[in-house]
């Protein structure tokens, strides 16, 4: 299911597209109530475009398998893998600091 779209502006990942995956560990992480996903879109989307795209995860979320890019926001951090659109990148999770081991 596609949900939107979020343009960091970063020229190593422009664009990013959040998994179905990654939209639900993302409602679970904030953790947000509210039936439905309009405010879980909305907040996804910004903090993906907000976040700094990194080469390396941040120590709390090192992995034996580490993805070439990761957006990195506060106690956030969405693995990114590569799709079959230049510059477009897919959120494959969304891993919270204290509560998550990539």
């Amino acid at each position: 299911m596609f949900v939107a779209t979020a343009r960091t502006g970063d020229p190593q990942a422009p664009e990013i597209v959040p998994s179905d995956h990654c939209v639900a560990r993302y409602r679970e992480r904030m953790p947000i109530r509210s039936p439905g996903l309009d405010e879980v879109v909305h907040g996804l989307i910004a903090v993906l475009e907000d976040a700094a795209i990194m080469r390396w995860p941040p120590g709390w979320a090192v992995t034996d398998r580490p993805p070439e890019l990761w957006a990195i926001a506060g106690d956030l951090a969405f693995p990114l893998a590569r799709t079959p659109v230049p510059g477009r990148w897919l959120a494959i999770t969304c891993l919270r600091r204290g509560r998550d081991r990539a």
